[in-house]
């Protein structure tokens, strides 16, 4: 991770927090939350230059069920997050 830390930011995913990150010049904003009675909602979208639609978005029962997936998730140039983590700041 350029500029950071990689467990600060995976922490950050875990705790739901307002990321902006950086990836091949584009920024992106990673958000989460939880829906009462009903589990966990994360989303990434394309912050600057801006895009409607979201880069991924995830609705899961855990936390950590939607940290994991978004770990896994090919929205990196269809690469992962931990094959590109070194590329990201």
């Amino acid at each position: 991770m350029i500029n950071g830390d990689v467990k600060e930011f995976v922490d950050r995913i875990y705790s739901c927090q307002d990321t902006i990150f950086v990836f091949q010049g584009i920024k992106y904003w990673f958000q989460g939350y939880t829906i009462p009675n009903k589990g966990v909602h994360m989303e990434v979208f394309q912050y600057q230059p801006p895009c409607e639609e979201y880069v991924w978005e995830y609705d899961g029962k855990t936390i950590a069920e939607c940290q994991d997936a978004f770990l896994k998730a090919p929205i990196f140039g269809g690469k992962t997050f931990w094959n590109t983590e070194t590329e990201i700041e």
